[in-house]
């Protein structure tokens, strides 16, 4: 018998792991309905926060207090309604726990209404991308080829696969051309992107517990979807997900990716693995740099998938490989040589600043610490690190790259889908930490009972400000911005739209279906590298083709048609001096806070027009 017990103990060794669930599903946190619960309660907090806020104008500061005052109201209520409802059975931990929960619905409510002024505004130039992301939902509308060479100055250096998609739910919506349907889209993909971490958390918990069960699992869940709905919105590496970016859906389908490897890692399914195949070329559609989750498969199936075969590796490397070459040749067939350039070769001038990524490394230090923190609390065992091990490195290796990768510009966007990641291995981490088993001594009693859990939850507190989720309750966009939009309106109004020409922005292009060449983040990003050719724009201003030029940052260092910092000047200042003149401004948008930096998009405006022969 012993000998019979052993065989088939190395057999059972020798197959697939399949990781039982627990006996009770209530027993994993993950469950949507609590979670959407605790997400939609707090939209009529925001709507109370805009309703307060917005009473006290253009005093930010009497605006906070009065938010902050209606917040500390709202606080205890739902800890308040526990300890009635349980009194002398209450549990410290649970009432820890529920003030977690409505601290991080609080935090939620706050970022909602800071985020809605900006979902909301009509005009696309609140970062530089928006201008060509819409200029592609345009072109798209009106059959004008996505890539074309670059002295017209007017394609994308991303993908169509983000526009396309946007575009597509605008449409079904009945808004084809409205800016902020474009952002309410984005705001679905990330929405959508917590929703599939709280599915990543549950997996990640359901090894690390076996068939241990979670005590509290309805309110944990009830934390997690807001929580998950911060970090998928922080404003240090998740500043763009809701405005015309390629980051909402990037986010979106890396979490998605995710999901993919953990299942693999865990059931070996087949079906699983083809699903797999496709992410590397449906992330290019996306955004280039995901087809790294080609490279985290390969590595999974290659390294730590148990048994190891070498056929799966083979097959899906060839098919993996297959499909996004089928990508890219059907880019190159359908917008030939502006295709290659634009996708890769813009962006494959840009260098690394090692020294930039090391300093947005010290700034997203927390992320890098939660993965870590994660990984020490949930591989401390043997059957946990032979699943989990592969999908923690592939975390790991994101945030890194993502880390290393954006040393390109000044912005830490690069490190969004990564930082969520990290969030996830945290978030199950501290589920299963405070899940455990205690041991069976005395346990305290009175108030000493309420110390850890008073502490845990005042951790929580510092961790939710920590992380920069904790936003200052002001509108994101500054109220001022609608006035400067109306004016910038004002300089069509008797004039053809192809006939003036807007630096950023194309929400003034959209609706006669003007596609405008000539704007200023196509030559910006490619002054910057080098590796632009603007004799087409040089030429249209010598021949003083447009009756009106309207542009930011023409008297200042970084104006983005020709930057001082570049090495070899565009001569597009020296041309617009030869052969324009300013005849007015417009000023500048007020910021909410005085402190507040000015994005260049909402500097002073100057309107140019011909000089008399």
């Amino acid at each position: 018998m012993p000998g019979v017990v052993g065989a088939g103990r190395a057999v059972r060794e020798r197959e697939p792991v399949q990781v039982t669930p627990p006996a009770d599903a209530r027993a994993l946190p993950g469950s949507l309905g609590p979670g959407l619960l605790a997400f939609m309660s707090a939209i009529p907090l925001a709507l109370a926060v805009g309703a307060v806020a917005g009473g006290f104008g253009d005093s930010p500061e009497r605006a906070v207090l009065a938010t902050a005052a209606l917040l500390a109201c709202a606080l205890p209520v739902p800890l308040a309604f526990y300890l009635i409802r349980r009194r002398r059975d209450a549990l410290p931990g649970t009432a820890a726990l529920v003030l977690l929960m409505t601290l991080t619905v609080l935090a939620l409510a706050i970022a909602m209404y800071v985020l809605e002024s900006q979902v909301a505004f009509p005009a696309d130039f609140l970062i530089w991308s928006e201008s060509d992301f819409v200029n592609d939902i345009l072109k798209l509308r009106v059959g004008y080829p996505l890539f074309t060479p670059q002295i017209n100055n007017e394609s994308f250096t991303y993908p169509p696969g983000s526009q396309l998609l946007t575009y597509f739910f605008a449409w079904l919506s009945g808004h084809p051309t409205s800016v902020a349907a474009y952002r309410t889209v984005q705001v679905g993909f990330t929405v959508g992107a917590a929703m599939v971490a709280m599915a990543c958390a549950r997996r990640i918990l359901s090894v690390a517990l076996g068939t241990r069960g979670v005590r509290d699992a309805r309110l944990w869940s009830a934390l997690w979807l807001p929580f998950f709905a911060l970090l998928a919105t922080n404003p240090l590496t998740n500043a763009y997900v809701v405005e015309l970016h390629e980051d909402g859906l990037a986010q979106l389908l890396s979490v998605v990716a995710f999901w993919l490897l953990l299942r693999y890692a865990m059931q070996r399914e087949r079906g699983v693995l083809v699903a797999m195949a496709f992410v590397p070329a449906a992330g290019f559609l996306v955004k280039q740099s995901l087809i790294i989750w080609g490279v985290f498969y390969a590595l999974q199936l290659a390294v730590f998938d148990r048994p190891r075969s070498l056929r799966r590796f083979l097959a899906f490397a060839l098919g993996s490989g297959a499909l996004l070459g089928g990508v890219v040749l059907a880019g190159y067939g359908l917008w030939g040589e502006p295709f290659v350039y634009w996708i890769f070769e813009v962006l494959g001038k840009h260098g690394v600043s090692p020294l930039r990524a090391f300093d947005h490394m010290r700034l997203a230090w927390a992320y890098f610490a939660m993965a870590l923190v994660a990984g020490l609390l949930l591989l401390d065992r043997e059957r946990s690190r032979r699943i989990l091990l592969g999908p923690w490195v592939a975390a790991f290796a994101l945030l890194s790259i993502e880390t290393y990768t954006s040393g390109v510009a000044w912005m830490l966007n690069h490190m969004g889908p990564g930082s969520l990641l990290a969030g996830i291995w945290f978030v199950a981490a501290v589920t299963a930490l405070w899940s455990a088993p205690t041991d069976s001594g005395a346990r305290p009693s009175g108030a000493a009972a309420w110390l850890r859990p008073g502490l845990a939850a005042a951790c929580g507190l510092l961790l939710l400000s920590g992380l920069g989720l904790l936003r200052i309750p002001l509108p994101g966009v500054p109220r001022d911005a609608r006035r400067y939009a109306a004016e910038i309106e004002q300089e069509f109004r008797g004039v053809k739209p192809q006939d003036v020409l807007l630096d950023v922005g194309s929400w003034v292009y959209l609706k006669p279906g003007v596609v405008m060449k000539d704007r200023a983040p196509s030559i910006g990003e490619r002054g910057y590298s080098g590796t632009g050719d603007f004799s087409g724009i040089l030429q249209r201003i010598r021949e003083r083709r447009y009756a009106r030029i309207i542009l930011r940052g023409y008297h200042q260092p970084d104006f983005w048609y020709d930057e001082a910092i570049w090495q070899r000047s565009s001569g597009i200042r020296a041309a617009l001096n030869d052969n324009y003149r300013e005849v007015r401004t417009i000023a500048a948008v007020r910021p909410s806070l005085p402190s507040e930096a000015r994005s260049y998009t909402l500097q002073t405006v100057s309107v140019l027009e011909p000089r008399t022969p």
